[in-house]
């Protein structure tokens, strides 16, 4: 048998009592704040570390104190009328409001070209509906070109029937059918 060092036995067993030593570090740290009275056990959420509800979270924002409001800025001082015709409480970039008993005439109105009116814009439905007949056209003539030679089957003659009423539908192209 070899012998057992010392420090070989000795080693784990100051890392463990490191370790306790770091994990007693971060515990929170538990005092009581009301002496002389029985305090309840702290949440399961705060003792395990767990997730906090919804009404917990909700609870605690609503237990913080409020900040304080900010100061509002002194409103500024009250400008001197350049104009005696503007109003006090009237913006400057405004017309000036006439004053009662005034025996001036009253300012021209203020004329405004009228915009003028735009046409509505036409239909593009004629438009769509030619495209999409053109695009269905050549594959509706292949499939009469094979059912006139007897070569489609039962499904095909459907498709084709399908296919005719789409350009039925679509109106008449330009060789009228």
């Amino acid at each position: 048998m070899t012998p057992i060092r010392p420090t070989a036995t000795l080693l784990p067993v100051a890392v463990l009592a490191l370790g306790a030593l770091a994990l007693g570090a971060c515990a929170p740290d538990v005092h009581d704040e009301m002496p002389g009275r029985a305090q309840a056990a702290p949440p399961a959420s705060a003792q395990s570390g767990g997730l906090k509800t919804l009404r917990q979270i909700q609870a605690e924002e609503n237990a913080r104190p409020l900040p304080p409001p900010r100061p509002q800025p002194a409103p500024a001082p009250p400008q001197k009328l350049s104009d005696a015709s503007q109003a006090p409480g009237q913006p400057p970039d405004q017309p000036p409001v006439r004053r009662r008993g005034s025996s001036s005439p009253p300012p021209p109105p203020i004329d405004q070209p009228a915009t003028p009116a735009l046409p509505a814009p036409g239909s593009t439905q004629g438009l769509t509906d030619r495209a999409k007949r053109d695009l269905m056209s050549p594959e509706v003539d292949r499939l009469r070109t094979e059912d006139a030679m007897g070569r489609l089957d039962p499904l095909q003659q459907r498709d084709l029937l399908r296919k005719q009423q789409d350009l039925r539908q679509y109106g008449p192209g330009p060789l009228g059918y």
